[in-house]
């Protein structure tokens, strides 16, 4: 990056964010890119960040495999096992630092409880996180670069500020990212429910069934899907059970040889009277004379 680090082995900052105590040591390697293209499997017992400003690395880590493309940063969780390998005929450039975070309690201030709580929360639950918004937090990763460099006065008090800083958009990016995942899995639930449901109607079109055999499948409440049925079909359970039993007769009826009685005993029906007089309830016409039609 162009700065003189050479009064940097290693650097300690402390710094927080209410009762949360951050140790963070920085190197070279978050001034200089480092030179390893592949690294081997290996875990720290520290937290590792990583930015990477040129070239493709795969990260394995949590049992998958991770891009880490130019204009990315990852952090990967304390103990855990991780190795890269480059992707790209560009070497990689990845700057980086180690950290770790504890509670204090002994730590006075003001500060929200539930805001703290949600921070351990995140934290605590990171295993490997992989963020393609650098662009983000660069700017305060370039103003910390500057003052560790200039030294001026103030510099580490300035430092501990920015490294709270990045931590607070770095915690918000993880929210965001888990707002969305929650958010993904809520819809496919609801298109996997949504299936079920249909299912449940198609392959039940000639035996009896009840609302709550169809609640036991979907774990639902009998008000909560009878509002599901209602936005999505504008009919009750019963309806849309009907509604399937009528587009299935008349498929039958039009493209099959099937006779009406035997399509009335398929149905389950014990009389072809009280099969004609369900059909024709419903669309106005006998089964018969909805074959001929159809077959005109």
């Amino acid at each position: 990056m162009g700065m003189n680090t050479s009064f940097i082995d290693e650097l300690t900052i402390k710094t927080h964010i209410g009762q949360i105590m951050f140790t963070i040591w920085i190197d070279h390697t978050f001034f200089d890119h480092t030179p390893h293209q592949t690294t081997e499997k290996h875990n720290h017992a520290v937290f590792e960040f990583h930015y990477i400003t040129q070239g493709v690395g795969i990260i394995s880590a949590d049992d998958k495999k991770h891009e880490a493309a130019p204009g990315s940063y990852y952090i990967v969780k304390e103990g855990m096992y991780h190795m890269q390998k480059r992707a790209s005929f560009d070497d990689i450039k990845r700057y980086s630092f180690k950290f770790r975070f504890d509670i204090d309690n002994n730590l006075s201030g003001i500060y929200a409880e539930d805001e703290i709580k949600s921070f351990v929360y995140a934290l605590s639950n990171i295993k490997f996180f992989l963020s393609n918004n650098l662009d983000i937090i660069m700017n305060i990763i370039s103003d910390i670069q500057t003052e560790l460099n200039s030294k001026t006065i103030g510099f580490y008090t300035k430092t501990q500020y920015l490294f709270s800083l990045l931590f607070i958009n770095i915690v918000r990016e993880m929210a965001y990212e888990n707002k969305k995942d929650e958010s993904a899995a809520k819809e496919l639930n609801q298109r996997d429910r949504m299936r079920i449901i249909e299912r449940f109607f198609e392959t039940n079109v000639n035996q009896k069934v009840t609302l709550n055999e169809l609640c036991a499948l979907v774990n639902l409440s009998k008000s909560q899907l009878n509002r599901i049925l209602r936005e999505k079909y504008d009919m009750s359970f019963k309806q849309k059970h009907i509604e399937v039993q009528i587009e299935h007769i008349k498929d039958m009826l039009i493209n099959s040889n099937m006779s009406v009685n035997k399509i009335s005993d398929q149905m389950g029906y014990t009389s072809v009277s009280n099969f004609t007089t369900f059909f024709k309830h419903k669309t106005g016409l006998t089964p018969k004379a909805f074959k001929e039609i159809g077959n005109l």
